[in-house]
């Protein structure tokens, strides 16, 4: 997905300039497939306790689950269920390949299967 996502979940504001960023993290791929990140935050209290949330969102919260429902929400706005179906299917064949290569996760699943065979 391209663009940025215009709702308001957990109370951020819709344009992220509206308010200065004390926490940032930056997730992108590469034309080579690889994942690359960026984690900046401010040294203050504002700062630690938002990269704190920011990571304990993803890891332990529900972060990437919203964003996943996100995802699927807007292919449904702009009619491209194709994209979010290709989306899905990919999920699923990461999910294989870890499991027959024997790759431990310490259960940190991005999306539970129970919440895949729903979509």
């Amino acid at each position: 997905m391209k663009q940025q996502s215009s709702n308001n979940q957990d109370h951020y504001p819709k344009d992220t300039n509206e308010l200065p960023s004390v926490s940032t993290l930056t997730i992108s791929v590469d034309t080579a497939g690889e994942i690359n990140y960026n984690c900046d935050w401010d040294s203050s209290e504002e700062g630690i306790i938002g990269i704190s949330a920011i990571l304990y969102k993803l890891m332990l919260s529900d972060l990437s689950i919203k964003i996943f429902d996100e995802i699927k929400a807007q292919c449904v706005l702009d009619d491209n269920e194709q994209d979010f179906l290709a989306i899905e299917e990919t999920i699923r064949r990461y999910s294989a390949i870890d499991g027959k290569t024997g790759k431990e996760k310490d259960d940190d699943i991005v999306v539970p299967p129970d919440e895949i065979i729903n979509l």
